[in-house]
């Protein structure tokens, strides 16, 4: 018998199979708590050092003799090891137990934390971080199915509403308390303070946690990965180009080392596409992209991570810039946007089990761009710009919380059980995508100059990507109330 799908259901990574679960029985409440703090101070770290990093990428550039669009590698570069090692994180989970790849990612994420303090140079810098994704792409998938695991089946969506609530709402703590550090000592010393949290967290995991039924031995499709993951670093080599060939007087359109990444990038897309139509276990099904109402809220939820992560990373730079604020002051101005997300996320899954998808879809596009709105209003420190910015980064974060389960929710419904956990895997590469891109391009677009003409136009180019957001409640539905 099948379980019925809650709101929040769908927002997992690949676990074991459905019958597996059903026949486990949850585990104690007191399990349940101490099993939920100890997975939030794991990835208290990861969300918070997201912000933290991001409000330190100037400081950074300038320490590494660089770029603000050479050193957003340090984002790019770790969410491109996220949306690619996500999906084959999951399969070593269910093939070699969920606890021992949470427990190794665990420790990868805490050695290279240490290992940034001491980076020499921005190369050494965006290596580590990739090592960093990587490790997360272990621990993610592995920590949520612990959580289901020990909630049950009949309580899922309790569990994974709690892992998105640790996600969110612990590194809004982080950014409380990390934020003096980067004024007082610097950004190398917030992964150290991390660091630490991290080394505290292991030795409880390995205390605390408890091994679950492994899954089916599946293989891992490595040269899917590959090709995607190759695919995509030329394409986003190319855009980081752009900047550079314009600042020369040339044009991109004409200039032949971004033609060549642009063109092998999309053959190497195509030999991805293929390649997936012929392996047995694909990293992406493709196939499911046929589907409206799988395809458009993939789509739609990437060209709103698109936006969201994409300003996320260039307000640093108009608060340290036009506005004048130090590092630290500026990463406890973007509190606000984790802060709304992790309050609103609940809601969102309520909403979706309520109302139905279309609603809060509509809403979440709608504050996107209002989002993108005001932070294009508020790009130079005009009257009342930065109340617009702070109104922004609320709406980002209402944006996000409201609509994601929506999304998340409509792509489950899409397919069939049995394909849950490629369509989740899916799901959660897709997103990345949105944000590695939407990340590359905003810095590409914005220059280093941040002109408040070019920024108003970075901002209104972010709000017509989020727009696309609307087309998926077209296919909307209402879940059923049928198990």
């Amino acid at each position: 018998m099948s379980i019925a799908r809650s709101a929040y259901q769908p927002n997992v990574w690949r676990v074991a199979p459905q019958d597996a679960v059903t026949r486990e029985a949850p585990q104690n409440t007191s399990y349940r708590r101490v099993l939920l703090w100890v997975i939030a101070l794991a990835v208290l770290g990861f969300g918070s050092l997201m912000t933290l990093v991001t409000a330190a990428l100037p400081n950074i550039a300038a320490d590494m003799n660089t770029t603000t669009t050479t050193a957003g590698w340090v984002l790019t570069g770790l969410m491109l090891a996220m949306a690619v090692g996500t999906p084959a994180g999951g399969k070593l989970g269910d093939i070699y137990g969920h606890r021992n790849t949470f427990l190794i990612g665990l420790v990868g994420m805490t050695a290279t934390m240490f290992a940034n303090y001491w980076v020499w140079n921005i190369g050494a810098f965006i290596a580590v971080r990739v090592l960093f994704g990587l490790s997360g792409a272990l621990l993610m998938p592995s920590g949520m199915a612990l959580l289901m695991d020990a909630f049950g089946a009949e309580e899922r969506a309790k569990a994974v509403g709690w892992f998105q609530f640790a996600m969110t709402g612990a590194p809004t703590l982080g950014v409380v308390l990390g934020g003096p550090l980067l004024d007082l000592l610097g950004w190398r010393s917030i992964f150290v303070g991390f660091g630490l949290i991290g080394g505290l967290a292991t030795v409880l995991a390995f205390v605390v946690v408890k091994p679950i039924p492994k899954g089916p031995r599946v293989s891992i499709d490595w040269q899917g990965a590959l090709l995607l993951a190759s695919a995509t670093l030329l394409l986003l080599l190319a855009i980081t180009r752009i900047p550079s060939v314009a600042r020369s007087g040339g044009s991109f359109v004409t200039d032949l080392p971004t033609i060549a990444m642009v063109m092998t990038s999309m053959l190497l897309y195509f030999a991805f596409i293929t390649w997936e139509k012929r392996v047995s276990s694909p990293l992406l099904d493709v196939r499911l992209f046929t589907k409206p109402t799988f395809a458009l809220p993939l789509g739609s939820a990437a060209c709103s991570q698109f936006a969201y992560m994409g300003a996320f990373v260039v307000i640093p730079s108009v608060l340290q810039g036009p506005y004048g604020y130090s590092v630290g002051a500026a990463a406890l101005l973007m509190v606000p946007r984790p802060g709304v997300f992790a309050l609103a996320s609940p809601l969102g899954g309520s909403l979706v089990t309520k109302i139905g998808m279309r609603v809060p879809m509509i809403v979440g596009s709608t504050a996107m761009i209002g989002s993108m709105l005001a932070f294009a209003y508020g790009s130079g420190p005009v009257k009342f710009g930065l109340t617009f910015i702070m109104v922004g980064l609320v709406l980002s974060g209402v944006s996000a919380g409201i609509a994601s389960p929506a999304y998340q929710t409509m792509v489950a419904n899409s397919v069939e059980d049995s394909q849950l956990g490629i369509a989740n895997g899916m799901n959660q590469t897709v997103m990345w995508m949105g944000m590695i891109l939407g990340i590359q391009s905003m810095l590409a677009f914005s220059g280093t100059d941040l002109t408040p003409t070019r920024l108003r136009a970075t901002f209104l180019f972010a709000a017509s990507v989020a727009a696309v957001g609307y087309l998926a409640p077209i296919f909307a539905i209402r879940p059923s109330k049928k198990d």
